[in-house]
């Protein structure tokens, strides 16, 4: 009587672990994967919205790219992204690497030194959610094991 009573808090205990972990690293997955602000930053260096940006400036994603990023100078940034936008030079830049480079090439770096910051961060920051999509992957084979 006392072993299965013993078996029976035993297996209840290892229940509630059990759970406990699967909680806490669902709320880490969470926690890590909830940053996407910084794909709506790639938006505004995207050379082939220059023209639609000339037209109509991307407000709405210049202050979610502040939210992500405070330490960039808005009014500055405001400022170098809407001439990049006016430029002409810049028109052939497909890409943020691209646009880095000219911006370098002709030693423009601190010209446009709030649009050479964010850049830093976006060609170093991964913007695909394949890593992503691995981690809840291993995630979900965790729960299956618990």
């Amino acid at each position: 009587m006392q072993n299965e009573l013993l078996d029976c808090m035993l297996s209840v205990i290892g229940e509630r672990i059990m759970e406990e972990v699967r909680d806490t690293i669902v709320v880490h997955a969470k926690e890590r994967f909830s940053f996407t602000d910084h794909l709506v930053s790639a938006t505004l260096l995207q050379g082939e919205m220059f023209e639609q940006h000339r037209h109509t400036f991307p407000a709405e994603a210049l202050n979610t790219t502040l939210m992500a990023y405070p330490m960039l100078n808005k009014a500055k940034l405001k400022t170098e992204l809407s001439l990049i936008y006016e430029s002409s030079e810049f028109k052939g830049c497909c890409a943020a690497l691209a646009l880095y480079q000219v911006l370098l090439r002709y030693n423009l770096q601190e010209t446009f030194s709030e649009t050479v910051a964010l850049l830093n961060i976006l060609i170093t920051t991964p913007m695909t959610t394949a890593e992503a999509e691995r981690c809840f992957s291993i995630i979900k084979r965790i729960k299956t094991f618990l």
